[in-house]
């Protein structure tokens, strides 16, 4: 059994601490922000495609070389330079100030690591397999992929949207007799045809008539 203990972070308004500029640093930070996490960059130089993505306000650059000083108030720290003795400062720094610290490719120096993600609206998939082979959970993640179509993503904002209406005015009973019903497959299969207006319309009839 791995020894990571899977979980899911919120990373709205986080502090995150990314060292390297790379194309690696680049994917890292990218994904960052599109969780809402508030990025600092530390590299005495920035790729391209990353250097688009600083703004000074949510993702921000340090142009200098890493040191312990570096290591303000974040919640997660990334190291991603194919700089031995700057990933393992990067690691022990992080370690002594009780800080999560990922060393890409380097499992062995990580207090956490990142899964293979597959992402469908509120739908989210993650796959790893504890450091052991990062091909592998992406390969695992693209036989996901062809399961896991984009039909998932409306399907589950439509779900969503119901979720109000039955907390509020459907007994115990009634709620799980309803969200048994939505999602015995109908409405789902609606939404692949491209009918979601079908699908809505499905939902609508299951709720009116348990209201009675």
């Amino acid at each position: 059994m791995s020894h990571y203990y899977p979980i899911y972070v919120e990373m709205q308004n986080k502090p995150v601490l990314v060292v390297g500029g790379g194309m690696v640093a680049w994917r890292k930070v990218k994904t960052l922000l599109e969780h809402g996490a508030v990025v600092r960059i530390v590299s005495p130089e920035l790729h391209p495609e990353l250097l688009k993505l600083v703004d000074d306000v949510r993702c921000l650059w340090k142009k200098k070389e890493y040191s312990a000083d570096d290591l303000q108030d974040e919640v997660l720290v990334f190291s991603c330079t194919e700089i031995e003795e700057v990933n393992s400062a990067v690691a022990r720094n992080a370690r002594e100030s009780f800080r999560l610290i990922n060393v890409v490719d380097d499992p062995e120096k990580c207090t956490f690591i990142v899964p293979s993600l597959l992402e469908r609206g509120d739908l989210s998939i993650a796959v790893s397999t504890g450091g052991s082979s990062p091909i592998v959970a992406r390969q695992i993640r693209t036989e996901l992929e062809e399961h896991y179509g984009e039909a998932y993503k409306d399907y589950l904002t439509l779900l969503r949207s119901w979720r109000k209406d039955v907390k509020a005015q459907l007994t115990a009973e009634q709620k799980e007799t309803f969200w048994n019903q939505v999602t015995d497959g109908e409405v789902f299969e609606l939404i692949k045809d491209g009918r979601l207006d079908e699908a809505k319309g499905v939902m609508q009839k299951c709720f009116q008539s348990l209201l009675g």
